[in-house]
C-alpha cells in the first residue's frame, strides 16, 4: 500500500456501520481507511476491495482468505484482524483491521532518510517473530516489504497483509508454475519462478532485503524491470550493506548480508534463529512514537519510487488474468536515472579526439559511450555470487 491521505467520497461515508474518516493507502486490490467504529467506540482500519474486482471469484477468495487469517493468526507483532463482509447498500467488499496511527516502514524512510540502526534491528526483531509464528503454524507471508510494516505508537513494528499468506503442503491454492507472486524488490529468487517454491527462508530472505533497504536506503537487487531484477538476483552478487553503511556494526551488516544468499541454503534457516540472532547484538531501541504524518521529510535522500506488487492486476483485468487467484505481473515503474552533466562529455569528448590527433591514443574507435548504469554490482567488495539458483535448497 501507498501512503496517502484524500478525502472519502460521499457514497462511502459509512460502510456496514464503520464511519471512514480519510484514506491512508491505496494499491491495486483495495483502499484503506481510517475510520471509526461506533459500536465499540474505537478507532479502525477498514480495507475495500476495488470494484473492478469483485466480480472475479479469485479475488474475492483472497480477500476474504486475508480477513480470516488476520482473525485467526493473533500475535503482538500481527495486525489484527476483527470483522469482514459485505455491504450490498453501498457494493463493497469490506475488511475491519487494527488502526496502527504511524506510517509504514517505507513512509519513514522517505520521511527520515536512512533508518538508525537501533530502529531497524527492532523492526527485525519485531517481523522475525511475527514471521516465526507464521512459520510454526505452517504459512508463509510470502510479501514482507517495508510496505507492509507498520510502526506502532507504542514502540514496535507490526506485519500487515495476509492476502498472499500461504500455507506450506497446500494444494487447494496452488499458484500457476512459474507465475511468480510478491513484490519484485524483495522477493527471492525462487519465488519469482515459482510462487509455490516457497518455505519460511523465502520470507528471511524478503525481510532481508527490507532490512537492507532501511539501513542503506537503497534495495539491493535494483532494476526498471521485474525480468531485470530477477537477473540480478539469479547471479546473487550484490553491494554489502558496509560498503553503503559503513557505519553499520559488522554483526548487524554480516546478518543482513547471509539473509539475502541466493541459495535458501545459505541463508539463515529459521525464524527464531534470525529472533536470537537479532537479540543477541543487543542493539534494538524502541521506536520513536510518532503519528502517521507527523514527520517531515528529511530532504537529504531520494525518493525510490517502488512498484505495485507484482500479483496487483491491472485496472481492468479479465477474468483469464489470473490463476487461483494470483494476477500476471505489470512492468515497474522505473527508478530515476540520476541527471548527468554535459560539461564531463565535452570535455571527455575533446580529450579522445586530441589523443587520436597525436596518435597516441588507446581508445578504440566507434566504441559506445552511454550513461553509467543505475545500479553497480560491486566487485572487489560484493558478496559473493551463489551462481544461477533454479531450485531452493532442500
Amino acid at each position: 500500500m501507498t501512503e496517502g491521505d484524500a478525502n472519502v467520497p460521499a457514497a462511502l461515508r459509512s460502510v456496514a456501520g464503520y464511519r471512514l474518516l480519510r484514506q491512508i493507502g491505496q494499491g491495486g486490490m483495495s483502499a484503506v481507511y481510517h475510520s471509526y467504529d461506533v459500536v465499540t467506540d474505537r478507532p479502525v482500519a477498514v480495507k475495500l476491495l476495488a470494484d473492478h474486482l469483485a466480480g472475479q471469484p479469485e479475488f474475492v477468495g483472497r480477500f476474504y482468505r486475508e480477513a480470516r487469517l488476520s482473525r485467526v493468526l493473533e500475535h503482538p507483532a500481527i495486525v489484527q484482524g476483527y470483522a469482514s463482509g459485505f455491504d450490498p447498500e453501498v457494493s463493497k467488499h469490506y475488511l475491519v483491521l487494527e488502526y496502527i496511527d504511524g506510517p509504514t516502514a517505507h513512509g519513514a524512510l522517505l520521511r527520515l532518510g536512512r533508518l538508525p540502526v537501533g530502529m531497524v534491528v527492532r523492526i527485525g526483531l519485531d517481523i522475525a517473530h511475527a514471521l516465526a509464528f507464521l512459520h510454526e503454524r505452517q504459512y508463509v507471508h510470502r510479501d514482507v516489504k517495508p510496505d507492509n510494516i507498520l510502526l506502532h505508537p507504542g514502540g514496535g513494528a507490526k506485519l500487515a497483509d495476509l492476502g498472499l499468506a500461504k500455507r506450506l503442503n497446500d494444494d487447494s491454492q496452488l499458484t500457476a508454475v512459474h507465475q511468480g507472486v510478491g513484490t519484485t524488490y524483495y522477493m527471492p529468487y525462487e519465488q519469482a519462478v515459482n510462487a509455490n517454491l516457497v518455505d519460511g527462508r523465502s520470507d528471511i530472505f524478503a525481510l532481508g532485503a527490507t532490512l537492507y533497504h532501511l539501513l542503506t536506503g537503497e534495495v539491493p537487487f535494483s532494476g526498471a524491470t521485474h525480468d531485470e531484477v530477477i537477473r540480478e538476483k539469479a547471479h546473487g552478487s550484490f553491494r554489502p550493506v558496509r560498503a553503503l553503511a559503513p557505519g553499520t556494526p559488522a554483526t548487524v551488516a554480516n546478518l543482513v548480508d547471509s539473509m539475502l544468499a541466493c541459495d535458501p541454503r545459505a541463508r539463515v534457516q529459521r525464524a527464531d534463529d534470525l529472533v536470537r540472532a537479532l537479540g543477541a547484538t543487543g542493539l534494538a531501541t524502541t521506536l520513536p512514537p510518532f503519528a502517521d504524518g507527523d514527520v517531515q521529510p528529511s530532504g537529504d535522500i531520494q525518493s525510490l519510487e517502488m512498484q505495485t506488487r507484482a500479483d496487483h492486476p491491472p485496472p481492468h483485468p479479465s477474468p483469464t488474468d489470473a490463476d487461483e487467484g494470483d494476477a500476471p505481473e505489470p512492468p515497474l515503474t522505473s527508478v530515476p536515472r540520476p541527471k548527468l552533466s554535459l560539461w564531463p562529455w565535452v570535455v571527455g569528448g575533446g580529450a579522445v579526439l586530441l589523443a587520436v590527433l597525436t596518435g597516441s591514443t588507446r581508445f578504440g574507435l566507434g566504441r559506445a559511450v552511454g550513461p553509467p548504469p543505475l545500479y553497480r554490482v560491486a566487485q572487489a567488495d560484493s558478496v559473493p555470487a551463489c551462481g544461477r539458483c533454479d531450485a531452493p535448497g532442500q
